[in-house]
């Protein structure tokens, strides 16, 4: 993206852009962190307590967090316009809100460790990107990039 695009972006939308690429990364590094803690015993055992409550150690869990992590850098680093992320933020929001109050009223859906500090997390992190992505779509930029393209005649 060349320094003038960047600079055309409404403050909301370059919120999203950074938010989504660190909710991403931090969602790849965290469930292959998890990967990692439960395949090692040896290494969980030598982890600090806090690295070992953050990266949850729940395979299902750990895996949708690499899909999401993978999936959504991939689509960051290929789709570049501010639609492709508004898009993004818009499903994963939906997704990890949802998520967090699946974790609430079921017990371990889907055979996720879902306790209360990772539906508090993706009842915290779905709800802000979903902010988010409001911001970045009511800016003109994103909201008109979303619109159909229309014919010199319209």
């Amino acid at each position: 993206m060349s320094a003038a695009a960047i600079t055309k972006d409404s403050n909301g939308a370059r919120a999203l852009q950074i938010y989504l690429w660190v909710v991403m990364a931090g969602r790849l590094v965290q469930g292959a962190g998890s990967v990692l803690l439960d395949s090692r015993p040896d290494i969980r055992v030598v982890a600090p307590l806090l690295l070992a409550t953050v990266m949850n150690g729940n395979p299902p869990h750990a895996w949708l967090h690499i899909v999401w992590g993978v999936a959504g850098l991939f689509f960051l680093a290929t789709f570049r316009s501010a639609a492709a992320r508004v898009r993004l933020g818009l499903t994963f929001g939906v997704f990890y809100t949802l998520l967090g109050f699946l974790g609430m009223a079921v017990h371990h859906p889907f055979g996720m460790r879902l306790e209360f500090p990772e539906n508090a997390f993706h009842l915290t992190v779905g709800p802000l990107m979903l902010l988010l992505t409001w911001l970045a779509w009511r800016d003109r930029g994103a909201g008109a990039a979303l619109e159909p393209a229309r014919g010199a005649g319209s």
